[in-house]
């Protein structure tokens, strides 16, 4: 076939529509300001040396086809209002390298619009940075560094050591669908024009599900507003992130959250892997280090910190959280806590607080939904959570029916700050407390306040400063290994020692019953208990010490396993006998010479179960006999016979006076 003239290819070339490229393969090793365009297996090449520099609203580079290859090791600007890269079609398998392992200097800045984007849903994309790749966006038009926001297909941005994704005024990345951003350079959203708000994040999913995000060692990712950030569309729609902060990687939001991402309710469920540092700072509202409107999979070895909170005085107080979630998993070995800067008084730093979103409307108004899960936080050794001026653990929020498990491991602290705040504070919801490392609101002079709902808080080792506040009738205290407590206890139904040595030397007010299962239980000072407990004698020991004559009233003596008493030379009073077990023995020690060991108001001395409770008990190891003196039915040491002899000798020389002077 005849190849048309070359007067015929001009007119077909001027037939184009201007400013439209040629698609074809290139390389470009000097300067030009022309178009390109890739179609199906094309490779675009620029050189370390070249440059290619696009005016107007044309796009630098238009990808058309599939499996196209673009390469810059020089510059690919765009100084107009187009983009740099571009696919409006949908390819698949696009491959984008800026700069490479030896050459950091390569760089794609558009002056108005995104540096490169993915327009179709079908598209899959892999873009490979080392170099820069800068949104200027001059007229604050919200462009992005990279934008596959609308990519169904693979899309995978990798950031290398010294590569830089950067937005002004505008999110920096925008991941598609199950995108995966990769980071080990600096992904950046900076304000230089505009203001901060909800479009100037360091990664912003959008709605996309999926997305993963590995922020490696020396990985930056900082947003104007949010480090990273995303969420749920509506309430019925599931979404589902990850994020893996390595140890040396920083992820933070300068006046936002470090994670953020908004939702509705369980169906947003968000996991998240800290060994470095994620940190948020509220300038002109709230900044949380990690806030999640769903459940979560938290694992932290680093730093999750809040570092401060705004709001107006008529606004109300704000709050600095460190983490701030609706339920799910919290295993922390590194440090979580609230902050505020010097000087904010309308704002308190607190640790964790688990609740669902606020309630912005109706009869709840001002109030936060309840969980949205069951919610588990284990504060493993080494592991700090911590409230600057306020709380370390608050669950909020309007009852859920979902359960709060706490778990303070040996070597773990819990610390709350501020004057009238305990260090964890519950809800309605049941929660379950089991400690064995420390637990400090030494600032409020409050450890626990639980609330109405049927809770537990098991102590087996460690201190707990401040007042443990059970919350109501249905909640129950366990103590299983060595714990000196000064404080008050409060609001339980139980109170059961277990085993260990246990010390009680604060004044406590619960009237639930105490119990005696093992180990030995001392109380330090008179009446430490209130005399509305019953005591229940199940195994164990009971240890009075400093308490005085009268050392402890109990409102009534049950005996169900063989258990002792030390009385430090002491004794108990009770109001009434409970259950008393046949077989099962009852001794005291350390009583004083010549007092009762213990006394039951009112007379049982016709009493079968109180007879064989006498029969069943030794006192300094003598047997026990009773009297009633008109009030109380008291339990004394039978006299040892030595003790009779003298007794016997004191009455015949009485004897003996008598009659003298009857004589005289």
């Amino acid at each position: 076939m005849q190849k048309p003239s070359s007067a015929i290819q001009f007119l077909l070339l001027a037939a184009l529509p201007f400013g439209v490229a040629t698609a074809a393969d290139f390389t470009i090793s000097g300067s030009s300001s022309t178009a390109q365009s890739l179609a199906n297996n094309q490779t675009g090449s620029i050189t370390a040396s070249g440059a290619l520099s696009v005016s107007g609203s044309t796009v630098a580079v238009t990808v058309t086809g599939n499996n196209a290859t673009v390469s810059n090791l020089g510059s690919i600007k765009q100084t107009g209002t187009g983009r740099g890269i571009r696919d409006n079609t949908g390819v698949t398998n696009l491959v984008v390298n800026n700069g490479s392992a030896t050459n950091s200097t390569a760089l794609m800045q558009a002056a108005d619009a995104d540096v490169i984007q993915m327009a179709k849903a079908g598209a899959t994309v892999t873009l490979n940075n080392y170099g820069a790749m800068i949104s200027l966006n001059a007229s604050v038009g919200g462009a992005q560094a990279v934008d596959f926001n609308a990519v169904t297909g693979a899309n995978v941005v990798n950031n290398y050591a010294g590569g830089v994704l950067k937005a002004n005024d505008a999110d920096s990345v925008r991941p598609g669908l199950n995108g995966v951003v990769n980071n080990a350079g600096t992904i950046q959203s900076k304000i230089v024009n505009g203001k901060v708000d909800d479009g100037t994040d360091g990664v912003d999913a959008q709605t996309n599900t999926g997305v993963q995000i590995f922020n490696l060692a020396t990985g930056l990712i900082e947003g104007a507003r949010h480090g990273i950030t995303g969420g749920q569309v509506d309430a019925s729609s599931s979404f589902t992130m990850k994020v893996n902060n390595s140890a040396g990687g920083v992820i933070r939001g300068l006046n936002g959250s470090g994670l953020n991402l908004d939702g509705f309710n369980g169906k947003q469920i968000v996991t998240v892997v800290n060994n470095g540092t994620i940190t948020g700072q509220g300038v002109t509202g709230d900044g949380d280090g990690v806030d999640v409107d769903g459940v979560v999979n938290i694992s932290n070895t680093g730093i999750i910190r809040s570092i401060n909170a705004y709001s107006a005085p008529t606004a109300g107080l704000a709050y600095s959280e460190g983490i701030s979630v609706g339920g799910g998993t919290i295993v922390n070995s590194g440090t979580i806590e609230g902050l505020v800067s010097a000087g904010n008084t309308n704002a308190v730093g607190r640790g964790i607080t688990l609740a669902g979103n606020d309630i912005t409307s109706g009869a709840l108004k001002g109030q936060r939904e309840g969980l949205y899960a069951n919610a588990n936080v284990t504060n493993q050794s080494g592991g700090v959570t911590r409230g600057q001026s306020d709380s370390a653990i608050v669950v909020s929020g309007v009852a859920s029916g979902n359960t709060v498990t706490i778990n303070n491991n040996a070597g773990a602290s819990i610390i709350g700050g501020g004057a009238s705040s305990p260090a964890i504070k519950g809800n309605a919801d049941n929660t379950v407390i089991v400690t064995a490392g420390v637990i400090n609101g030494a600032s409020s002079g409050k450890a626990i306040e639980l609330g109405s709902g049927v809770n537990s808080v098991t102590i087996t080792g460690g201190t707990i400063n401040g007042s443990i506040n059970g919350g109501g009738s249905q909640s129950t205290l366990v103590v299983n290994g060595h714990f000196a407590y000064d404080g008050a206890i409060s609001n339980f139904k139980k109170v059961d020692v277990q085993g260990g040595d246990v010390t009680f030397s604060g004044v406590s007010s619960y009237t639930g019953a105490t119990q005696l299962s093992g180990g030995t239980l001392t109380l330090d000072g008179a009446q430490r208990l209130s005399a509305d407990s019953a005591l229940i004698l199940n195994g164990g020991t009971l240890r009075l010490t400093s308490a005085g004559a009268d050392g402890q009233a109990f409102a009534s003596l049950s005996l169900s396993s063989n258990s002792s008493v030390l009385l430090g030379g002491s004794s108990l009073t009770f109001g009434a006998l409970g259950t008393v077990v046949n077989g099962a023995t009852l001794s005291f020690t350390e009583a004083a010479s010549g007092a009762y060991a213990f006394r039951v108001l009112g007379n049982y001395s016709g009493n079968a179960d109180f007879l064989q409770l006498v029969g069943a008990t030794h006192i300094n190891g003598q047997n026990a006999t009773y009297s009633f003196d008109g009030t109380y039915t008291r339990v004394a040491a039978v006299p040892e016979p030595a003790t009779y002899a003298m007794l016997f000798a004191g009455l015949a020389l009485v004897g003996v006076m008598a009659r003298r002077r009857n004589k005289v």
